[in-house]
């Protein structure tokens, strides 16, 4: 498999050597670490048939985080830069620049702690004690596999499938719009450490986009994509919908021209057993499992961003080890499966692992950093990633999903008298904490004895998170993960590709309509 990225092919040894020259030269630096990554993508789209723009190009960026002591104390200091082709012909030149702004913030940051340490005393007798720095160093290489390179597809080839797609979809009755966007190509990560990390890890990425705006008796519009990091193999049918990227946009594009002609839902009185399908709980364990799961939220370094998590208010007051949901509910982050939210290392160098954050309905565990791990009195488990390496870290979820249970899917609807079925989702909308929520769905159907019924358009649920917990009966077996491109999260903002799902599942909550 052909995993070039010719122009940063010896990245990894001037990344390397820059790191043991600035490391040997400052005697007072504790630690450090160089992320160094690029990318090259291909890029099309059609709107309504014709072409819309397309591009080849490639970019790079390299970020630099130091610890520094004073007075016992340590502190951090990063500094990040994108890169041209330029900087890159330089890049042992801009390291140097770039480690030292990173070494000078490391050293203001620690004088000041040691200043304010002082001051207050037993106040804060733990700034400075973490043992973030503890872990494994790893020497790897690793290469994420694909069939079909991305990069086999010529531009030229890339316009013309989004045109033709884009044609296709627009013979569709019912359609008024669309707007369809192909991109391939491969990004490569770097990270070294004075502790001895030297990793770099290479992977594709292939990504179809579809939008369709339907005008019947209402006007819907609704967007999805399907992706993986793979090769163009996804557009083949190997993803997570089964099928092709032209068979997913026709689908999306006869499902909303279906839509528009169904009625609006009406807000229900009370709750109403609902069974949610993979998809729509893609976006349910994203944003109610998800995100309260990343330490930095939960001990509030998110806050200023809708960033708390309910079931953790400080460490006196949180659900840990707490029952905070139906025994049949357990929610996991997999680093190892396929989807967006695969990889082998994070961006501190360690070594992703599986974690539970909900067992069999109680709260066991959080994505976190080699810091807050150390606060929490827990194991780094490889949470810590950034949009790109100019960026700072920031803790995220990968493939984050709710756990298959024991239930046939038909079980669940012959077991469901009458209720709500919930297809896909649209738009989430949460609490602070997150601790209660509204997310809409693409489709919702009436469930009468078992049977699917009546269609209708903007439907969705709306709980407090606790109580919707609790009221999970059923857990399907159809475990499926759908892959998200566009977490948003940090400030200023960061976009993350992650994988969310689950199965089939049941259970009890508002329906929110239009009206």
């Amino acid at each position: 498999m052909d995993f070039s990225l010719g122009f940063v092919e010896n990245a990894k040894d001037r990344v390397k050597v820059g790191l043991d020259s600035f490391s040997k030269k400052n005697p007072s630096l504790f630690y450090a670490d160089v992320r160094f990554e690029a990318g090259i993508f291909r890029v099309a789209e059609a709107f309504n048939g014709n072409s819309k723009g397309a591009f080849e190009d490639f970019d790079m960026s390299v970020g630099v985080r130091a610890f520094a002591k004073k007075d016992g104390m340590t502190s951090a200091g990063f500094a990040g830069k994108a890169l041209g082709e330029k900087q890159l012909q330089n890049l042992s030149g801009e390291l140097k620049q770039i480690f030292a702004v990173a070494l000078k913030r490391a050293k203001i940051n620690a004088a000041k702690k040691s200043v304010f340490k002082k001051k207050h005393g037993r106040l804060v007798e733990q700034i400075g004690t973490v043992s973030f720095l503890q872990e494994a160093s790893f020497v790897d290489e690793v290469r994420y596999p694909f069939k079909k390179s991305p990069l086999d597809l010529s531009l030229e080839e890339i316009i013309s499938r989004t045109e033709k797609n884009s044609i296709e979809v627009s013979k569709i009755k019912g359609v008024a719009s669309n707007e369809i966007a192909l991109a391939c190509g491969f990004n490569k990560k770097v990270f070294a450490s004075t502790s001895g990390s030297l990793i770099e890890q290479t992977w594709p990425v292939t990504e179809g986009f579809c939008y369709v705006a339907a005008k019947g008796k209402a006007m819907e519009t609704f967007y999805n994509w399907l992706g993986n990091y793979s090769g163009i193999e996804v557009l083949e049918g190997e993803n997570e919908f089964s099928q092709t990227f032209e068979e997913f946009s026709q689908n999306i594009a006869v499902g909303t021209a279906e839509l528009s002609n169904a009625p609006a839902m009406k807000t229900t009185a009370a709750s109403q057993t609902v069974i949610t399908d993979p998809w729509f709980n893609g976006l349910l364990s994203h944003e109610v499992m998800g995100h309260p799961s990343e330490a930095d939220r939960a001990l509030k370094k998110e806050a200023a961003w809708a960033g708390r998590a309910w079931w953790y208010n400080g460490v006196d007051d949180n659900q840990f080890q707490k029952s905070v949901g139906s025994e049949q509910l357990t929610v996991f982050s997999d680093p190892s499966l396929s989807g967006y939210g695969n990889y082998k290392y994070d961006d501190e160098g360690t070594k992703a692992k599986k974690v539970f954050h909900i067992k069999n309905g109680v709260l066991t565990d959080f994505l976190n950093s080699v810091e807050t791990s150390a606060i929490l009195g827990a194991q780094p488990n490889g949470g810590m990633r950034a949009m790109a390496a100019e960026h700072v870290p920031l803790i995220r979820m990968n493939n984050t999903a709710i756990a298959a249970g024991g239930w046939g899917k038909e079980e669940i609807f012959e077991d469901t008298r009458e209720g709500y079925y919930l297809v896909g989702h649209k738009t989430p909308s949460m609490g602070e904490t997150r601790a209660n929520f509204k997310i809409t769905c693409w489709k919702l159907y009436k469930i009468e004895n078992g049977e699917l019924g009546q269609l209708y358009r903007q439907g969705g649920i709306s709980s407090d998170s606790h109580t919707f917990f609790d009221s999970i009966d059923a857990v399907g077996k159809d475990f499926q993960l759908y892959n998200i491109p566009n977490c948003g999260k940090g400030t200023p903002m960061q976009t993350m590709k992650v994988a969310n799902g689950g199965p089939h599942l049941r259970g009890k909550a508002i329906v929110p309509g239009a009206h």
